[in-house]
């Protein structure tokens, strides 16, 4: 059977999501319905080690991964919320150049709450966020959702959404392209260059842990609901319903004669009292339901992490998140 032939196989498995018992039991089950030319009794055996091998490096790319420290500064580490799971990381050493620039794709990592690349540019570059795409063996997209650069050591992070299913039992074959790259001189940001470069990876997906969910809580006429509360290595995420005040009303800034004051925030500390790093989204729905969910990259160990919502003029809460 030809790769094509397995690709548009898988494709279907993919498209209908089918039960993955009912398949094994099928594909276990099945025989030929026409006469087959019997191999010698070795033959058989070696043939069939070499099918399986092929089939586990195709359905299970994470079965060959090389995990190793990688060579970035830890404040980038930080940045992309690796600090917890810099012996997690995948190597990768994929590059591509063009247009007089050589892209390396240093090392990747995946668990349950994002996808995140980590780039060498030589000469020094960033990567044109609007010309990335990423997609995994399926050819399903992946959005980049935030990234930071360091244009004096041509390092840089990109962080896209999750893996979808299969990738997080098997691994997944990444595929990064760019079709343009951001330069940067001492008076800011330069034009950008075009040219095309390819990357891949093979990466694996470090599953989530769910956490039981705290108690709902009332400040003014606010009211928070968890609705799931999970941790990988990497990360803390918490993800709430909040009905009683508009979209509008939660996301104001309130005037301070400088930046301003988010009307609400949300801050979690680790189990030694250091405020995490993380992320924040705010959606709201046709039933006057505000979802907002909160990406927190862990520093490491785990403990009694600490959940503080504040809403500007309601006063605060706090929920403990014991992770093991």
């Amino acid at each position: 059977m030809t790769p094509e032939l397995l690709e548009r196989r898988l494709q279907r498995l993919v498209d209908q999501a089918p039960d993955a018992g009912r398949v094994s039991n099928r594909v276990l089950a099945g025989t030929p319905s026409r006469p087959t030319r019997r191999w010698p009794k070795v033959a058989t055996s070696g043939l069939a080690a070499l099918v399986l091998a092929a089939l586990i490096a195709y359905f299970v790319p994470v079965a060959d991964l090389a995990i190793a420290k990688v060579p970035f500064a830890g404040d980038l580490l930080r940045d992309a919320g690796l600090v917890g799971v810099e012996g997690r990381i995948t190597s990768v050493g994929s590059v591509s150049s063009s247009s007089g620039y050589r892209l390396e794709l240093v090392g990747a990592y995946a668990d349950s709450t994002r996808t995140v690349l980590l780039l060498h540019a030589a000469p020094s570059v960033g990567p044109h966020f609007e010309s990335l795409r990423l997609t995994d063996q399926f050819g399903r997209s992946y959005q980049a959702q935030n990234g930071t650069a360091n244009f004096e050591t041509g390092d840089s992070e990109i962080q896209f959404e999750a893996l979808a299913w299969p990738d997080g039992i098997t691994g997944a074959r990444l595929t990064l392209s760019l079709t343009s790259v951001e330069t940067y001189s001492d008076l800011g940001p330069a034009p950008t260059v075009s040219g095309s470069w390819t990357l891949s990876a093979t990466v694996g997906v470090d599953q989530s842990t769910s956490l039981p969910l705290p108690e709902a809580a009332t400040l003014g006429n606010a009211r928070f609901r968890f609705t799931s509360v999970s941790y990988t290595l990497a990360t803390v995420l918490v993800n709430i319903e909040e009905t009683g005040v508009s979209l509008g009303e939660l996301g104001r800034t309130i005037p301070d004669g400088k930046k301003g004051t988010p009307a609400l925030t949300m801050d979690i500390y680790d189990s030694e009292g250091q405020i995490i790093n993380g992320s924040a989204s705010m959606s709201d729905d046709p039933f006057g339901v505000v979802h907002i969910s909160f990406l927190g990259f862990r520093l490491g160990a785990g403990g009694n992490y600490v959940l503080r919502i504040s809403y500007y003029g309601y006063g605060s809460f706090e929920r403990v998140l014991a992770i093991p």
